[in-house]
């Protein structure tokens, strides 16, 4: 394969990331593809996809910079310009045979894990803000969806802890059941951390609302929650929700505020 038919092939590649295409990107892939980087080891087409597709997203546009072709391989050196973190410079290895990408490997550069961390960490953001819209309404489907099926909850009532999604769910029906209308739902001072497969995020959670014997409901708690991406997608694995206690009378302390 010529160098120059090459490099057509690998800027269709790069180009289906700008606009988001994923179904071009498929078409150029072979069915054997394999995918290798310092997080992946030669990963198949379905967890590839799973795995770096979301990172189209935040794809503005790669500068490719070089493309040498040498014994069957083509070697690419590119830019990414990022809509949300700065820029990345990366080299990565293609195999290419009968017009398919065969394989891809990616070396990274000095800044690419960083830039992959801040594209976590927005992944994170909008699975909270999708969940606060769930919790709002009442929705248990949705505000659980994001649970991994071992995950842990230390909860503010009882029991001591509970584990699965399904307890999670369970804890969530009950939880809306007792109020009357929609769900005040906020989450003060939110702060997320993520590398490039663990997470996670704490704030200030409030709630407010009225139950279903009228009385008004409003409180503040602690929360913390660790995600870890599974298949690609991220989940929430542990969850810790508390109040602080009066020690002079052992009473939690479930009227403090900000």
């Amino acid at each position: 394969m010529s160098e120059r038919h090459a490099a057509e092939i690998i800027h269709k590649y790069y180009a289906a990331y700008e606009s988001k295409d994923k179904q071009a990107l498929e078409r150029l892939l072979s069915d054997d593809f394999t995918f290798s980087s310092p997080q992946d080891d030669r990963i198949n087409k379905e967890i590839y996809f799973a795995r770096c597709w979301p990172f189209s997203e935040n794809v503005r546009h790669f500068h490719i910079e070089r493309i040498s072709e040498s014994g069957g391989e083509v070697f690419v050196l590119y830019e990414c310009e990022s809509a949300s973190a700065p820029a990345f410079r990366n080299i990565e290895v293609f195999r290419i045979e009968q017009d398919k990408v065969k394989e891809v490997a990616v070396y990274f550069g000095r800044n690419t894990k960083n830039v992959l961390a801040e594209s976590g960490a927005g992944e994170i953001r909008r699975l909270v803000e999708k969940r606060l819209e769930a919790i709002r309404a009442k929705d248990a489907e949705g505000a659980t969806s994001a649970a991994a099926p071992d995950v842990l909850l230390f909860d503010v009532v009882n029991p001591l802890q509970s584990t699965g999604a399904n307890a999670e769910k369970s804890r969530a029906e009950e939880w809306f059941s007792t109020f009357q209308g929609p769900i005040g739902y906020e989450i003060l001072d939110l702060r997320i951390t993520a590398a490039s497969e663990v997470g996670f995020s704490h704030g200030l959670n409030h709630a407010s609302g009225t139950t279903k014997d009228g009385t008004r409901f409003d409180m503040w708690w602690r929360a913390t929650a660790c995600y870890r991406k599974i298949d690609g997608r991220w989940m929430i694995t542990h969850e810790h929700n508390s109040v602080p206690f009066d020690m002079t009378n052992g009473q939690a302390s479930l009227g403090l505020k900000p």
